[in-house]
């Protein structure tokens, strides 16, 4: 190591290297002295002592720059359970899932009362089977109140991402902004979907049903809204200190999407009831026919009749379908972070007390026999710990798929019993048909209802099933990604087609004259002889550690001498990664014992 011009000259000692070596690891020296912490002494699976030599769970030096430390955030990585890794950083707040549901159920409502303005708005000519809106200024005023809402609704979900309100303002301003907002177009929604179903033809009272069903779904989902805010802000202490929820960037790029796919919806549903017939394509049917074309990669419950909307949908269509992959993905997927949150943080806890046990074993055990019998105590109740968690959380991401594969078929037996009282000419058996198909396509089926009770119901289960059903069909994904060992069964199938490869090319048996003595098989190892790979997997890990122990003198030697902090640091990081691989190495024998 190279030492700087501005640091001062290093005397070195003139003593033979045995003497200076000696010197340093004797058991005064203050390289090896522990000091117990009175907090962990009645925790037997916590560290013995804290070191004041080197460690990089301490901060001995502060220039050391560990980063490179946090483990990587993957969320899904080939291998078995037990090869998962997945933790993020720690220092980040705590996702819930209630508020980042709620901001991703956002959009769908701004799209339902934009859809039932436009409804309003636009059709001043024959409505849905001869009907008529009447025109009033309540109707307008109403409908401009509900999409100012709506969108100052949106609004407050940002608001809890700026950092600059957070600074001005707490959490909770921004909460029951939120809350008081979604109850106001609630209650508009609702008092605009009344005025929208009583309509004066001919001096009788008639109800309108393909108009309003839209603004009573919106009201339904802001309300919603609002229940799960309360709950998130009942059930979590400290909120104003805990971040704004929305979790890591999976789930925020999800509220993201959400918002361009409804505007994308949006889209296409204002270009369709444009183009095609007003009677059937009017723009609350337009919106639900966009919608079901997003999620179903292109099957619409409406036929396109025109070329103009022909000529859109080969535009609109495949990005539309692009967008909702992307987000039914990233909403799956921040669903499952969020789930596993705590799992992995307790694994991730045990695995770095176990890797700083090792290390007091490596380095003072081999000095104090009472200590590294302690440390091997500590070791094996660390790794029972560590086993136990494990199966914790196999066992909780299997109840968890469990509890949402049962309360998909509970959706699917209660919205049967729905659709048989409202739909007048459907069995039990009918009803359970179509909701299968809806429940498998989400959205494709061959009946619609289309009753004034039953309509709102389908719009709403076709709408808020795609998010469930994303959500669980990660999980599954999440599940038998990590916990099959896919390197096991492709060894299987290998060995499996060698075998089936070796038998279609079988050749004639050759005597044993006929084979060359260069060309023999070797003889097969005694029962009792050593398994060499193993052993030079631990014999490159016992030379890995006398190195680091030599490296551990040397550093000491090096800051007695007062050597440059630069190259003092450098040393430090190689030195980190050394006991990095070996503390993998370690890790790797035992979990293979």
């Amino acid at each position: 190591m190279s030492a700087s011009s501005a640091t001062p000259s290093c005397e070195f000692d003139e003593r033979p290297l045995a003497s200076r070596m000696l010197s340093v690891i004797s058991p005064e020296s203050e390289l090896f002295t522990f000091t117990p912490s009175p907090a962990d002494e009645g925790d037997p699976l916590a560290p013995a002592a804290e070191s004041t030599h080197y460690d990089r769970d301490a901060e001995t030096s502060p220039g050391i720059d560990l980063e490179d430390e946090k483990p990587h955030p993957y969320l899904l990585k080939c291998g078995p359970w037990w090869q998962f890794c997945s933790a993020g950083d720690r220092m980040l707040h705590k996702s819930r899932i209630l508020p980042s549901a709620a901001a991703v159920l956002m959009p769908v409502t701004v799209l339902f009362v934009l859809t039932s303005v436009e409804a309003n708005w636009i059709q001043a000519g024959p409505g849905y089977n001869g009907l008529r809106l009447q025109k009033a200024t309540g109707y307008i005023v109403g409908n401009a109140i509900a999409t100012a809402l709506a969108f100052i609704s949106a609004l407050t979900i940002a608001m809890r991402q700026i950092d600059a309100f957070r600074s001005h303002f707490s959490l909770r301003v921004a909460l029951f902004a939120q809350v008081l907002v979604n109850v106001l177009l609630g209650f508009v929604c609702i008092l605009v979907g009344a005025l929208y179903q009583r309509n004066y033809i001919n001096g009788r009272l008639v109800w309108i049903t393909p108009e309003y069903p839209c603004i009573y779904v919106g009201a339904c989902l802001a309300l919603l809204q609002v229940v799960m805010l309360l709950v998130d802000f009942a059930t979590t202490p400290n909120f104003n200190m805990r971040g704004h929820g929305y979790g890591g960037a999976p789930m925020q790029a999800a509220i993201a999407l959400a918002n361009l796919v409804a505007i994308w919806t949006g889209f296409g549903s204002l270009i369709f009831s444009s183009v095609e017939n007003r009677t059937f394509w009017h723009p609350y049917n337009s919106c639900f026919n966009a919608w079901v074309m997003l999620i179903t990669t292109g099957a619409a419950v409406l036929n396109v009749q025109t070329v103009n909307s022909k000529v859109f949908v080969f535009f609109w269509l495949p990005i539309g379908v692009l967008i909702m992959l992307v987000f039914c993905c990233c909403f799956g997927i921040g669903c499952v972070q969020r789930f596993d949150e705590k799992p992995l943080r307790r694994i991730h806890e045990t695995e770095d007390r176990l890797r700083s046990a090792y290390r007091e074993l490596r380095r003072a055990g081999r000095l104090n026999k009472e200590l590294a019998s302690l440390l091997h105590s500590r070791i094996d109740s660390l790794q029972t710990r560590l086993r136990h968690f494990q199966d914790q959380r196999l066992r909780f991401f299997v109840v968890l798929f469990v509890v949402g594969v049962l309360l998909k078929v509970c959706s699917w037996l209660l919205g049967s019993i729905i659709f048989t009282l409202t739909e007048t000419n459907w069995s039990y058996w009918e009803s359970m048909f179509f909701l299968f198909l809806n429940l498998i396509t989400v959205g494709v089926q061959g009946m619609v209802p289309r009753s004034s009770s039953g309509m709102p119901i389908y719009h709403a289960y076709t709408f808020v099933e795609v998010l469930s059903t994303a959500a669980i069909d990660l999980i599954l994904f999440h599940i038998l990604w990590n916990l099959a060992p896919w390197s096991r069964y492709q060894t299987m199938a290998k060995s499996i087609l060698a075998s089936v490869t070796g038998k279609l090319r079988r050749r004639p048996h050759a005597a044993a004259a006929d084979i060359d003595p260069e060309h023999a098989a070797p003889e097969a190892p005694l029962a009792g002889a050593p398994l060499y790979g193993a052993l030079s997997q631990q014999r490159a890990a016992d030379q890995l550690d006398d190195a680091v122990n030599m490296a551990v003198q040397l550093r000491a030697l090096l800051a007695q001498k007062s050597v440059n902090q630069s190259d003092l640091l450098e040393f430090d990081r190689l030195l980190q990664a050394a006991e990095r691989h070996i503390d993998d190495i370690r890790l790797s024998e035992k979990k293979n014992a």
